[in-house]
């Protein structure tokens, strides 16, 4: 008995499974939306030469691109150049400032002025 139930079951699963391999063959074969498979060289050098000339046109927008980023870094160096010149000239004039003693740099940061000259002695210190 469980033999047959067996075989029963057994047949029924590959009648599904065959209806549906059916169903799918045939829905392929009426598909109007199918492309037809073709191994021809031609079919492929046709899309080749046409995506060619945009695959260079995409490569000359970059590496326009890339020039105009090197010509802003270019800029953009020269400008740090400048004020890095221009801090160590303020450094220098700190220097020399403090070095005549007309100024006074604190541990804090804080630049105190001296007052010399004006009889009222120094300024703070």
């Amino acid at each position: 008995m469980k033999q047959l139930q067996a075989l029963i079951a057994a047949v029924i699963v590959t009648g599904l499974i065959g209806l549906g391999m059916l169903a799918i063959g045939v829905n392929a074969t009426l598909n109007p939306n199918t492309v037809a498979a073709s191994n021809t060289p031609g079919d492929t050098s046709a899309s080749i030469s046409t995506a060619l000339p945009e695959a260079q046109a995409q490569i000359k927008q970059l590496q326009t691109l890339i020039a105009q980023y090197q010509n802003r870094e270019k800029q953009y160096q020269a400008q740090l150049n400048q004020a890095d010149t221009q801090l160590q000239q303020y450094q220098q004039l700190l220097m020399e400032l403090q070095s005549r003693g007309l100024i006074r740099m604190n541990s804090d940061g804080t630049i105190q002025l001296r007052a010399r000259g004006l009889g009222r002695g120094d300024n703070g210190g």
